[in-house]
């Protein structure tokens, strides 16, 4: 069986080099001309590692395209580790938001705009990213309730879609910035509106003064 080298006929690619290889050029192909066009044959020419070595590490064309997007998103949207959990929601929130802003925002468009019709995009678009990121946050609001920084009457599932609902909202239909202070404002409408604490630094960056609460 060939062996993909890096024009050196004497030097094979490691198997970290050729994953690199492979997930950089389906990420960029798929911003330069479209996941449709993208396929396991394009992407094999263009990085000149066979298509077995493909389908070896990728079932389809679907799961290659998500490990690309994971890939370059990395893990820079997770949830901070702190005792603080409402300050890590805002700040996974920003860190989102930032990504969005970027290449990663142009991918996750086109993956969740071809989803609506490939239905092994759909799923894997689910499986690893949705629900992944899903039960993290789920963890995350779970948290600030047992500790109080949230009512505990609140619904987990509407709190995430009112926190991430905007987000993808405007990333799809493009009805407005993904700024930083638009996160700030989201984040505290939904959270000081489920009876967390004000946030003295989140009523700032939105430009609003707090009063106390009365007890």
């Amino acid at each position: 069986m060939p062996k993909e080298t890096n024009g050196n006929a004497h030097t094979r690619l490691r198997s970290s080099e050729i994953q690199r290889r492979v997930l950089d050029a389906a990420f960029e192909s798929v911003l330069r001309i479209g996941f449709r066009a993208v396929t396991v044959e394009s992407v094999s020419a263009e990085t000149g590692i066979a298509k077995t070595s493909i389908y070896r590490r990728w079932p389809n064309k679907a799961a290659m395209l998500m490990d690309a997007f994971f890939f370059r998103i990395g893990p820079g949207i997770g949830f901070p580790p702190s005792d603080d959990h409402i300050g890590s929601i805002r700040k996974q929130m920003l860190a989102l938001a930032k990504a969005f802003r970027g290449p990663a925002g142009k991918m996750i468009k086109a993956l969740l705009g071809e989803a609506q019709f490939d239905v092994e995009l759909a799923e894997a678009f689910r499986k690893h990213w949705l629900l992944p990121r899903r039960e993290m946050a789920i963890a995350e609001v779970q948290a600030a309730i047992d500790s109080g920084q949230l009512r505990a009457d609140v619904d987990v599932q509407v709190t995430l879609d009112a926190l991430y609902g905007g987000l993808y909202y405007r990333l799809l239909t493009g009805s407005g910035p993904l700024s930083d202070s638009y996160v700030e404002g989201l984040f505290s409408h939904v959270i000081e509106g489920l009876g967390a604490e004000p946030r003295t630094p989140v009523s700032r960056a939105v430009g609003t003064k707090q009063g106390k609460r009365s007890r």
